[in-house]
């Protein structure tokens, strides 16, 4: 039998077991991924100043994202006072649309906080990717959590156990990473 007779055959028999009346069978998919949390985080030179895992299955929308700068504003107006009032903030973030939307740039504005341009596809302009979340990554390789709260109980030993010169460091690789940018005319580079 060749291919086209094999295909016929195939559709013979799947007419036989299944009328144009039946319903199609549906099965379930099986859970292929564990389940996992959202770890949203704004850090500088200092340490970090907040973070929040989100319930597993959220995600970030406009409304949740404007919802966290203020907290975070809120949390520099005290552990960082100089950096909102003096020096201004500078915030890095990616081209996500809750980053993008109207409603957050009028917010940064508010805030009196500028924003780095961010090109898109580039995880290699930020930190919180290319050195915190490597970092993290390296800290909780093979290890599983039974909930939430064991998760957010390893969060915190990991960052407690950093000191200020690995947040420093962080920040600082980004400066050498935009030049490697700007001299790659914009192109991927190897590390």
């Amino acid at each position: 039998m060749d291919c086209v007779q094999q295909y016929q055959a195939l559709l013979v028999l799947l007419y036989t077991i299944l009328s144009p009346d039946d319903p199609i069978p549906k099965t379930p998919k099986p859970n292929l991924h564990e389940r996992k949390v959202l770890l949203c985080i704004w850090w500088t030179t200092a340490g970090v100043v907040h973070y929040e895992l989100l319930p597993t299955g959220q995600t970030i929308t406009g409304l949740v994202y404007l919802a966290q700068l203020q907290r975070v504003h809120d949390l520099l107006l005290v552990k960082q006072p100089a950096l909102v009032h003096r020096r201004g903030v500078l915030n890095l973030h990616d081209n996500a649309r809750p980053h993008t939307a109207r409603v957050t740039q009028d917010k940064l504005q508010s805030l009196g906080w500028e924003s780095l341009p961010h090109p898109p596809y580039s995880p290699d302009l930020s930190p919180t990717d290319f050195h915190f979340f490597l970092s993290l990554g390296n800290h909780l390789k093979g290890q599983q959590f039974r909930d939430q709260d064991a998760v957010e109980m390893e969060l915190k030993a990991f960052i407690d156990s950093k000191d200020r010169e690995f947040f420093r460091s962080g920040i600082n690789k980004l400066v050498l990473r935009w030049e490697k940018v700007l001299d790659a005319n914009g192109d991927y580079f190897d590390e």
